[in-house]
């Protein structure tokens, strides 16, 4: 009698099979893998031994054809393989047989993922953590379904989601990942990113030709330096390194001509003069791209030229287009990352979104290269799982065709790490996936009878940042202000909550603790600068002690830390061995000599302050200089300040100890300041960098204390603010009362 096709397929009954896979006989190793998948988690579901075989047998009573075989015709089956590209596939039911097919090289080993995951319900949360359903008796179908991925490139930048297994399981072509040839390879760059120092070295070329290098107010550059994109030369050396590394390098794909990561673009007559003509920086940098891609392109026609549009390229040109093998990476890096793109009113965005629109009209291969973490604190929270699926559809919408998930990348186990690359994961490869879905299934498979609690807690950060429209960039630390001292204090409790509920289960309870280090992160970071909430003060003889709980916090964060291999804590220069150092100065005990007070007669109320514009790096020395303006200030306050970049600012005066007592400081600032009081500096915060907490603390005797504040703003964000505390005196703005100036 004839099959019926609506009629599902029996894979296994009671743990018994009569099914059998079959291949190829020459398949390549992609598809010989994801047979080999097939079979594992098969056999783990229904308990059942599935043979594989291959096709140079007639076809058999029930069959699952993997990959492109000889079965395929006998059952009646035809597939377009070239409308299926290298990574699309077809499941299809044809009588008593299942068909899993695909383009090469990844398509049949997706096809085996789709039918696992999509159809039976297996889960690869990391790469220690899967579920399958146990089910002895095993029915599928039936199918007709053909699947081509939205997205050509799917990179969740996440360390926690380099291993080449579970990459693959989850549908992810990460060019960082360790997916090899029986993976079906991956998206393959040569030159990752901001490679004009490598294509043109400035120790090679410059001394003899400062000419391919930018001008700068009339000025050749060497450091810090980007390229004269209209030099004729320099178009040339490009175009031959570019072409030798495809010769040497068939593996990749894409091959990156892109500006350095700084400033510093060319103010040559011929760039200026393109880039005013053509309303954007990109211009001279795409004619450089498009001239590239041009000459490489019969030679090497399966082959594409990547560039950026990043901070000074980010506006999309007025009448330039890039060449058809040319990739466009736009990146979000200005924006704000907890809320999505198109609905956040901050101007950051706004304006991101305004490029995306003009990008998506012009550009046949845009990608875009995008955030999830603060670089700055590897660990802090940082409450975005809520927009990624906003932005990944609003991004695909606008034509999109990569994207690039930048989270904590040199090391393991940074916030939450597995959640966000599992998140990212399932939008890449299905941007209609259900954000809370993909949460709660992770929270579940991860966390087991934690995951509730934890659930409250992820709750309670993005409720925050939502409710209270708190924008949060890249860069965001401890003491921004989507973090408190009473949020923090619930979350803790509830990660409390959470280890108590997997007190039995060792391996569980360790991935709680695990994630449990960014909530004691932030409360360690946070309380550090207070020095009177870590320490136990004795005002009376000049001895502080440092607390025992937050003494057990920090052994335990750091013992943890280790035990899960989280080497970074922030991008760069941040070894976990730099951090134990810089919370190892905090003695057990310390004893302070009190420093006198000043005699000084008729005081008055306020600061003195100078006020210097110029540009700097770091504090300057204000000795040398002569101030644009001068006055007296109440207050510690950057509305002195007449303009909001390039400036640089001193305070001076005494600071009024109402008691004889251990003091603490906090100097908060973005860019770079310091404290001094008396003759000693107290608090170093100096350099470039986005705002951040420094504190220390004095003994002092009632009476009047000399004190200094110095800062400068190089540009962008800007703060500065001085807290205190003291005996009978809480943690606090420094109150004008305290602060004074002699006449």
């Amino acid at each position: 009698m004839p099959w019926n096709r609506e009629k599902p397929l029996l894979i296994a009954k009671k743990g018994a099979t009569r099914v059998q896979i079959v291949i190829a006989e020459a398949a390549p190793q992609s598809t010989r893998y994801a047979a080999g998948e097939l079979q594992r988690f098969l056999g783990e579901i229904t308990g059942a031994e599935i043979p594989i075989v291959t096709d140079d047998a007639p076809l058999g009573a029930y069959e699952i054809i993997v990959g492109r075989n000889a079965h395929l015709f006998p059952a009646d089956v035809y597939i377009d393989f070239d409308a299926l590209g290298n990574e699309g596939y077809v499941i299809r039911t044809a009588g008593p047989h299942l068909v899993i097919a695909g383009g090469e090289p990844r398509g049949t080993l997706y096809g085996v993922y789709g039918l696992l995951e999509d159809h039976i319900g297996c889960r690869w949360f990391t790469p220690d953590v899967y579920t399958v359903p146990k089910r002895p008796t095993l029915k599928v179908g039936p199918f007709d379904e053909t699947v081509i991925p939205i997205l050509e490139y799917r990179e969740p930048f996440t360390k926690d989601c380099f291993d080449g297994d579970w990459a693959a399981r989850n549908r992810m072509n990460s060019s960082a990942a360790s997916l090899e040839e029986r993976h079906g390879g991956k998206v393959t760059y040569h030159g990752f990113v901001h490679t004009f120092d490598q294509l043109v070295p400035p120790d090679k070329y410059f001394d003899e030709h400062p000419e391919y290098f930018s001008e700068i107010k009339g000025e050749r550059i060497r450091d810090h330096t980007q390229l004269c994109c209209t030099n004729e030369d320099v178009v040339q050396i490009i175009t031959e390194e570019i072409r030798r590394r495809m010769r040497e390098h068939p593996e990749a794909m894409v091959f990156s001509v892109s500006q350095n990561d700084w400033g510093n673009y060319c103010q040559c007559a011929r760039c200026a003069a393109l880039a005013e003509a053509e309303g954007s920086q990109i211009a001279p940098v795409l004619q450089l791209v498009n001239r590239v891609a041009d000459a490489v392109r019969d030679e090497f026609p399966d082959k594409a030229i990547d560039t950026l549009a990043y901070q000074w390229t980010r506006k999309p040109p007025k009448t330039m287009r890039p060449a058809s093998n040319v990739i466009v990476r736009l990146c979000s890096i200005e924006c704000c990352f907890s809320h999505s793109f198109e609905k956040c009113n901050s101007v950051a965005n706004r304006a991101f979104v305004r490029d995306v629109k003009g990008w998506s009209t012009m550009c046949d291969r845009l990608w875009v290269w995008d955030y999830v973490t603060s670089f700055s604190h590897y660990l802090v929270p940082f409450p975005n799982l809520r927009v990624r699926g906003d932005n990944i559809r609003f991004l695909i919408k606008h034509n999109v065709r990569g994207i690039f998930e930048q989270d904590v990348y040199t090391t393991l186990n940074g916030e939450l790490s597995g959640l966000s690359g599992y998140l990212n994961a399932k939008l890449l490869w299905n941007p209609k996936y259900d954000e809370d879905k993909a949460i709660n299934e992770f929270l579940a498979a991860v966390y087991g009878a934690a995951a509730k609690p934890i659930r409250k807690y992820l709750d309670l950060l993005h409720d925050r940042v939502e409710k209270e429209n708190i924008h949060m960039d890249i860069w965001i630390g401890p003491h921004h202000r989507h973090l408190t001292d009473e949020l923090l204090a619930r979350a803790d409790a509830l990660w409390e909550q959470a280890e108590r509920a997997v007190a039995g289960d060792a391996a569980v309870l360790e991935r709680v603790r695990t994630a449990r280090l960014s909530v004691d992160y932030a409360i360690i970071e946070r309380t550090r600068v207070k020095r009177d909430a870590c320490y136990i003060i004795d005002h009376e003889n000049f001895v502080v002690r440092l607390d025992p709980a937050f003494s057990n916090r920090i052994k335990k964060f750091f013992e943890v830390a280790e035990r899960n291999h989280v080497t970074q804590f922030r991008e760069w220069n941040g070894g976990m061995d730099v951090y134990r150092n810089e919370i190892g100065v905090m003695e057990p005990e310390q004893r302070f000599e009190p420093r006198p007070a000043d005699t000084v007669a008729n005081t008055k109320e306020g600061l003195r302050y100078r006020y210097f514009a110029g540009e700097w790096s770091m504090i300057p020395d204000f000795a040398a200089l002569t101030p644009l303006k001068t006055g007296i200030t109440e207050k510690i306050t950057l509305e002195v300040a007449p303009k909001e970049e390039s400036y640089a600012l001193e305070f001076t005066g005494y600071f009024l100890a109402p008691k004889d007592g251990i003091y603490s400081f906090s100097l908060t600032s973005n860019d770079g300041s310091r404290l001094f009081l008396g003759d000693a500096e107290l608090i170093n915060n100096d350099g470039l960098h986005k705002a951040e907490t420094r504190s220390g603390m004095i003994a002092l005797r009632a009476g009047l204390h000399p004190i200094a504040v110095t800062f400068f703003q190089a540009g962008a964000d800007q703060a500065l603010a001085l807290h205190c505390a003291g005996p009978d005196m809480p943690h606090q703005p420094v109150p004008p009362s305290a602060l004074r100036h002699a006449p």
